[in-house]
């Protein structure tokens, strides 16, 4: 019995929370991909590119007032809200609307979902060590139902639509009321959603105007805009280069660069431990060296280890970079607001890196070639952040100011 209470704590709660929804949002990704294939699109590929980027374009849009939507209500009420939001957007495909707009309703859902479940992150700690330790476990979550979502999705997407759609609506309706686990703390009642969106510019100014949260912030962007950009070209690059055309092999693939980042959950207190946290950098240049050498590997079993290498320095180089940004942001601006300018930043860089993929793609650039241009970009993100390297040494750890 005490075993069991220990399991379903409030901290365990969010991380089975975000897991069943993490598990759902990548299983619906593969889900469209299927959907899209069947109705026989000319370039299917691009066509994902384009529902991915009106995904990530609610992002963008709502960025201004998600943020003090979290901070204003209760987080766990929050998550709530995204899961349903998430659960009506999937359900309305039984209705036969067209993928793309019930893409857009799940991107609104997380949109809404995501400061809350970073948000009460910093609630249920109470220093930069647990927050460390708790980012681990979420991220470590998070990066295990991606895995383990792809390769659902990638299976039940490949012959027919009903059984993915029914999993999938299932799990957001599990994870909605798992949040009910998690106690509903009071937000901040003050906050007016008018004022706060025009705060959301300078609220952003604050934190590049940090040393550490910029550093964070570009650095997390960086990493994303290179995930989502590399799981749209490995859609492509696989058929050419290794004959794999099947959604199901595609996503298990395509899931070894999670099972890499599941690993790195358990490394990175250790290897990145709380007071030296931009010791990230470090895993982020391999991480570069990583994606450069997988774009021109042509044996299976070569590109399967650089995958899972991706994923392991990958989680390395993010997971301190979202602890420091957390701690920064509840300290400033408030949690919910950071987690929202983080998204809105991420997201921003993540649509720009999918355009530029595109525009290589339509200037009948190769996939390899667009593979490796967009790992430049990354390494020109990583010699910023070099620059930036001196200054976050110099500005001490919170962790280490309490000491």
């Amino acid at each position: 019995m005490v075993s069991f209470r220990k399991m379903l704590s409030p901290l365990n709660a969010v991380v089975f929370t975000q897991f069943l929804s993490a598990f759902a949002d990548n299983l619906n990704f593969f889900l469209i991909v299927g959907l899209v294939k069947r109705q026989g699109v000319a370039n299917p590929d691009i066509t994902v590119d384009y529902i991915q980027i009106g995904f990530l374009c609610a992002y963008i849009i709502l960025g201004p007032v998600v943020g003090a939507f979290a901070d204003k209500n209760s987080k766990s009420n929050v998550l709530l809200l995204g899961n349903l939001l998430k659960a009506i957007g999937i359900s309305l495909l039984l209705f036969g609307l067209p993928p793309a707009l019930c893409y857009l309703f799940v991107g609104i859902g997380a949109v809404v979902y995501s400061p809350g479940k970073y948000g009460i992150l910093s609630e249920l700690t109470s220093n930069e060590d647990q927050l460390l330790r708790a980012n681990a476990k979420v991220e470590g979550s998070t990066i295990l139902a991606i895995l383990l979502g792809t390769v659902a999705g990638g299976f039940l997407a490949q012959n027919s639509d009903l059984p993915a759609v029914l999993t999938c609506l299932g799990v957001y309706l599990l994870s909605l009321v798992m949040t009910f686990i998690i106690p509903a703390r009071k937000g901040n009642a003050s906050i007016r959603y008018g004022r706060e969106s025009k705060q959301f510019l300078r609220d952003c100014a604050m934190l590049f105007r940090n040393p550490r949260s910029r550093f964070s912030l570009i650095g997390t962007g960086s990493f994303w805009l290179t995930a989502s950009v590399l799981r749209i070209a490995l859609l492509a690059w696989l058929p050419l280069n290794l004959g794999i055309n099947d959604t199901d092999q595609q996503s298990m693939i395509i899931g070894v660069t999670a099972i890499g980042v599941v690993a790195s959950a358990f490394v990175t207190p250790k290897w990145v431990p709380a007071g030296k946290l931009y010791r990230a950098f470090y895993f982020g240049l391999l991480m570069v060296a990583t994606v450069l050498a997988a774009s021109v590997t042509p044996i299976l079993w070569a590109t399967l280890l650089l995958l899972f290498f991706i994923g392991f320095f990958g989680g390395i180089f993010v997971i301190p970079l979202n602890t420091m940004l957390q701690e920064e942001g509840k300290n400033t601006i408030g949690s919910g607001k950071t987690i929202a300018v983080q998204n809105f930043v991420e997201n921003t860089l993540t649509v720009t890196g999918l355009f530029i993929y595109l525009t290589l793609s339509q200037m009948k650039i190769s996939v390899n070639g667009s593979v490796v241009g967009m790992g430049l970009i990354l390494l020109l993100f990583m010699l910023f952040l070099a620059t930036q390297l001196i200054r976050v040494k110099a500005r001490p750890d919170k962790l280490e100011e309490r000491a």
